[in-house]
């Protein structure tokens, strides 16, 4: 029976090695049984135009399943699209009801990151997130982590109730920052998976991106 199951969103574009080196982190600490990697739809939040949905879909397998070994659990990872194919803005409410029809008696937890963490207080519906789900804080920086694991960081909103701390590895790397590098033609083969690479080579994917 699946008793505990993560959500790990993002626009991944591109997914790169922070990103995997985050859902291994959650498998492995929070002994996830399932995890759903979800691509951002039509994300209401976000003020540039997103790379088409096919290609972060692909780069999102290509990334966090065929990139990780079988030994370590990406045969628990499912690539879920069901925000690509939501209509309208696509909010992470949503996207948790649906999966807790999925899984009716198990623990839901929710993967954030630190600065989703600190404009959680803007989530549509975000004390119904909180009620339905495990909020998980994965920190960037040795800083942030250091932090008590138990209480909130004095810059996180109280709305995040009893979230708790991912110990995950310390990789600063921001999509933001592929894509530039790869529009001035810089090397990102140790901020991406090679097959990722490959796959936004192949398809001239960021060239005109800054």
């Amino acid at each position: 029976m699946i008793k505990r199951v993560g959500i790990l969103g993002g626009s991944f574009d591109p997914p790169h090695k922070a990103h995997v080196a985050l859902a291994l982190s959650a498998l492995s600490q929070l002994k996830l049984d399932v995890l759903h990697v979800v691509p951002t739809g039509a994300a209401w939040h976000k003020t540039r135009l997103l790379s088409d949905a096919k290609d972060r879909v692909a780069m999102a397998r290509l990334a966090f399943v065929e990139s990780s070994p079988v030994e370590r659990s990406s045969d628990k990872i499912r690539i879920d699209e069901r925000e690509i194919f939501r209509s309208g803005p696509s909010f992470t409410i949503d996207t948790i009801k649906e999966i807790e029809q999925l899984y009716p008696s198990a623990t839901i937890y929710l993967i954030i990151g630190q600065d989703q963490a600190q404009a959680f207080s803007r989530w549509k519906d975000h004390a119904l997130i909180v009620q339905k789900t495990q909020v998980v804080i994965a920190a960037r920086d040795a800083g942030l982590q250091a932090r008590s694991p138990t209480g909130l960081l004095p810059d996180e909103p109280a709305v995040l109730g009893d979230a708790i701390y991912l110990n995950c590895p310390l990789m600063p790397i921001s999509a933001t920052e592929v894509r530039a590098s790869i529009g001035l033609g810089l090397d990102v083969s140790q901020l991406v998976p090679e097959l990722v690479l490959h796959y936004i080579q192949q398809q001239g994917l960021y060239s005109n991106n800054s």
